[in-house]
């Protein structure tokens, strides 16, 4: 038997709590919770299962994007509600979804000498051949002039990039011959992206703490000008800014689940009605590109004046703890 259910939805929700900006003058005094702003939810939920006595299906995912519709008369954005080492990689904008990572759209390196010149300043004229950014030193991250004032500064900042997976999906299977039953759960998520602000320490402190096993190795050089890395140069001061460099893919695939189980016959444990061993083991493996600890990212723990803040702050790896592979093994009886 095949069972099917498709849910679709488009909701708007208006009223939303805020604690908008309170000038400087105010002091420490708390701010004031509005009801005000406007988001829109939309997408479409749907499960395909079939059993039968032998063997089950269930195939589950969904689909949802959201976006800030309004936020107040004399605001249209407010930064998220966590900052890290070189600042705030999240903001909340109308035409945007919640929680999106804010800043400088990296363009590759510099390349050499006469790509550092164009860069950087003339001492006379003060003006660049390309936009001017404050460190432009063979091997630097070079970053977009989206304004194209000639300058690379805070007003070239964009989005780059959301946490909303644009897919998530699930199987679950299960079947039984004699005495034998086996079962699996597979999730995945696909297409969301993660800042890695892990890359704060383990690549841009030049090694003086722990650094990624291979950042001398992959780290840009005249010879390597498509490195992973930018040049290790503590002189450069500007390349760890807040920008797209840090946002990596953050789908996988993941084996939640596998079970195997054994009915042991009634006529070896004939003294309690049922006997059923079974080892099970959860978090198997992971099939990703992402190279951090885990792309499964638990929910930050953030709150503010408004209440519950987590949804604003979702997808910036700032070093969780990966998720457990664990072992066990069952008893299941009755008597």
């Amino acid at each position: 038997m095949l069972n099917t259910v498709l849910d679709i939805y488009n909701r708007q929700s208006n009223n939303l709590l805020f604690n908008p900006a309170i000038p400087g003058t105010a002091g420490i005094a708390a701010p004031p919770i509005v009801n005000v702003g406007k988001v829109r939810n939309a997408g479409f939920d749907f499960s395909v299962g079939h059993n039968s006595a032998d063997w089950s299906m269930t195939l589950t995912g969904g689909h949802y994007k959201n976006k800030i519709l309004f936020i107040s008369n004399d605001q249209n954005s407010f930064i998220g509600p966590y900052a890290t080492r070189y600042g705030n990689q999240v903001i909340n904008m109308v035409g945007q979804p919640i929680g999106a990572f804010y800043g400088y759209v990296a363009n590759g390196y510099i390349r050499d000498a006469a790509d550092s010149a164009a860069h950087t300043a003339d001492k006379v004229t003060g003006k660049c051949t390309a936009s001017c950014q404050p460190f432009a030193a063979p091997g630097a991250l070079k970053f977009k002039d989206l304004n194209g004032d000639g300058q690379i500064t805070d007003a070239d900042r964009a989005i780059i990039g959301s946490p909303d997976p644009k897919f998530t999906g699930g199987l679950d299977v299960g079947y039984r011959r004699g005495n034998w039953d086996i079962s699996a759960t597979i999730f995945g998520s696909y297409g969301n992206k993660i800042f890695e602000n892990q890359m704060e320490w383990y690549v841009f402190r030049e090694f003086e703490t722990n650094v990624r096993k291979d950042l001398l190795a992959n780290s840009w050089t005249p010879t390597n000008q498509n490195a992973k890395y930018p040049r290790v140069n503590q002189n450069d001061n500007f390349s760890q800014q807040i920008s797209s460099f840090y946002v990596k893919d953050g789908s996988y695939t993941r084996l939640r689940n596998l079970q195997i189980g054994y009915n042991i016959p009634a006529r070896f444990v004939r003294w309690v009605a049922s006997e059923r061993v079974y080892v099970q083991g959860e978090n198997l493996f992971t099939i990703t590109g992402y190279q951090g600890l885990d792309p499964s990212l638990p929910a930050q723990s953030v709150f503010g004046a408004a209440g519950d803040l987590r949804d604003q702050y979702r997808g910036v790896d700032i070093g969780a703890y990966p998720t457990n592979k664990m072992f066990s093994i069952g008893f299941v009886t009755s008597f």
